[in-house]
């Protein structure tokens, strides 16, 4: 006779909505403080999808841990979560939505899974502390030289970190699409050199 898996206790700051065969984190306490540890199943169910502002304004949260039962990050998922310091995004998210990172702005370093095909407008913007993007080599739609983001092919360049300290910095000449807010507050930029592919 085999005892039942036994699940990871649900945090009381976490709020959730269950589907008929998965759940999504809906919002969070924002008492929540230090680490939060998101459970990979919650009744059985896994846990698929961080919602829409789930973490918005958690600003003493210093980690999250992400599980991989979940697929997707939504809009505004960790915006203004000024106390992370690094995030890793498992394998198994397909889709980040757009300002899910926005103003995290102690967030050092960020590590992309390589299940990742989707990254909304302006994930990364006023992360005035962000290094370093890392990105899984087997990813097939990213990628990152030397923790500037971008996709695949290197045509596109998704976000320069905001936090990085080199004074100048020369595009690649694969680029030939610089995407919106990709150098947003880069302070310690003085120069940039664009390659000749930009159109």
């Amino acid at each position: 006779e085999t005892n039942p898996t036994e699940e990871t206790p649900v945090s009381p700051h976490l709020k959730y909505e269950p589907q008929s065969d998965s759940v999504t984190i809906t919002g969070c306490d924002d008492k929540a403080s230090g680490a939060l540890t998101i459970p990979p199943t919650i009744k059985g169910k896994p846990v698929t999808s961080i919602g829409e502002g789930a973490f918005q304004k958690c600003n003493a949260l210093t980690s999250i841990a992400i599980p991989d039962s979940v697929k997707s990050i939504g809009w505004d998922a960790f915006y203004n979560c000024s106390s992370l310091t690094s995030v890793t995004i498992p394998d198994s998210v397909i889709s980040i939505g757009g300002q899910a990172f926005s103003f995290c702005t102690n967030l050092r370093s960020i590590t992309i899974g390589n299940g990742v095909t989707s990254i909304g407008d302006y994930s990364f913007t006023r992360c005035s502390s962000l290094t370093i993007i890392k990105v899984g080599a087997e990813n097939l739609n990213y990628t990152d030289i030397n923790g500037v983001l971008f996709n695949k092919e290197k045509t596109v360049l998704h976000t320069y970190p905001a936090g990085k300290t080199r004074a100048s910095y020369t595009i690649p000449n694969s680029v030939s699409i610089i995407e919106q807010r990709a150098f947003y507050e880069c302070t310690s930029l003085k120069s940039i050199a664009i390659g000749n592919g930009v159109t």
